[in-house]
């Protein structure tokens, strides 16, 4: 056996042992399947030493009053890393419009120059843009978000940008609203390998209260009856502040589990946090085939000054050795209703031996933690 068969081997094997995840980078189908994985074998030269460090941080930092939105934010932020492009992308809230980062660090991604506006609301949509996300599929990228039709009216819909070329940065244009009879928020796209369909889960507004529906996606701009599936009164901490409601949805697959990581609580409260539901087979539209769990598993860290983080995406080291989340929190306790800066954070995660997430606690801003490996 030479070596290259070796390490084609052992990389195979270290990336099955990390996990699967929900953003279709790499150029292959979100969350990857195992057997997919040793497709991105893209021989790339590291721009970082061994060692390197990065802030967790990599938004900017609230200013003297945390209550004033700067525009270096980053709320609800999606992370991907391309292997075609080699760059990393980003998106995040912005209200207006919607802005595609790049960089090749991701420690530079939110506070680099490189980005692009990609869509201004004004002509579909009027605005009201919240969590955009952006995956690739049959050959072109969409972005995922939801927006308002008209100012006056506080329904928001999904609605789908396509992009010009297989280069993001080529431009995107609109393509379809999704369902304008759905109050949705927070789309996250999952393609099942097995059958070949592709899902999407947002939260959906259901008699004054936010659910996770899922519905199939049966081209990239066009979806099926979304079907409930998370009911945000299940459990009491998921409705302590400002809810009850459940958002921020995220594929996640590690070994053979397939998980929706979401957010619950009110975004501006300090109770927001993350929860686990867990697919357990049969038909993903079906709420019996969902089964969620009864703690949150990634929680305020008033030690480091890290309140309500959530609304996270997932997303491979350049190497796809290692796993990363990237969420926003506040660096202060919420004040009655005012809105504090959020900003985004980003760090290594595992899962334990059984495949369930171990994320650990959030780390503070400025703690450094090692760069993504093969970055």
């Amino acid at each position: 056996m030479n070596k290259r068969i070796k390490s084609l081997i052992v990389f195979a094997v270290l990336t099955a042992l990390i996990c699967s995840f929900g953003c279709m980078s790499g150029r292959v189908s979100a969350p990857l399947d195992l057997s997919e994985v040793d497709t991105v074998t893209k021989i790339r030269t590291p721009l970082r030493a061994a060692g390197d460090t990065m802030q967790v941080r990599i938004s900017d930092p609230p200013g003297e009053d945390p209550f004033v939105v700067l525009p270096g934010a980053a709320p609800d932020p999606f992370v991907c890393f391309d292997n075609e492009t080699d760059y990393y992308y980003g998106l995040s809230t912005q209200n207006s419009y919607v802005e595609l980062h790049r960089s090749k660090l991701l420690a530079d991604l939110y506070t680099g120059p490189d980005s692009a506006i990609v869509y201004r609301a004004g002509t579909e949509v009027a605005g009201s843009i919240w969590a955009p996300e952006m995956y690739f599929i049959d050959g072109l990228w969409y972005i995922y978000t939801s927006g308002q039709i008209t100012v006056e009216d506080g329904t928001k819909h999904l609605f789908v940008l396509e992009s010009e070329t297989a280069d993001p940065f080529d431009g995107f244009h609109f393509k379809a609203f999704l369902n304008n009879d759905v109050f949705g928020i927070d789309p996250t796209v999952y393609r099942d390998n097995a059958s070949g369909r592709n899902f999407i889960c947002f939260s959906q507004v259901i008699d004054g209260c936010q659910w996770l529906s899922i519905a199939q996606l049966t081209t990239p701009w066009q979806m099926g009856e979304p079907v409930p599936i998370s009911d945000p009164h299940d459990y009491l901490w998921e409705s302590v502040t400002d809810g009850p409601l459940n958002e921020g949805p995220f594929f996640v697959r590690s070994g053979n589990r397939l998980y929706i990581i979401y957010s619950a609580n009110g975004c501006y409260s300090d109770t927001y946090r993350l929860g686990v539901i867990e697919y357990k087979g049969g038909d993903p539209l079906l709420k019996d085939n969902w089964e969620k769990y009864p703690e949150p598993i990634f929680v305020l860290n008033k030690d480091e000054k890290v309140f309500a983080p959530g609304h996270a995406s997932f997303f491979y080291s350049p190497d796809h050795t290692e796993f990363w989340i990237a969420y926003h929190c506040y660096y202060t306790r919420n004040h009655g209703a005012k809105r504090r800066m959020r900003v985004c954070h980003v760090q290594k995660v595992e899962f334990d031996a059984d495949n369930f997430p171990a994320f650990g606690v959030p780390l503070g801003g400025e703690t450094l933690e090692a760069v993504p490996a093969g970055e």
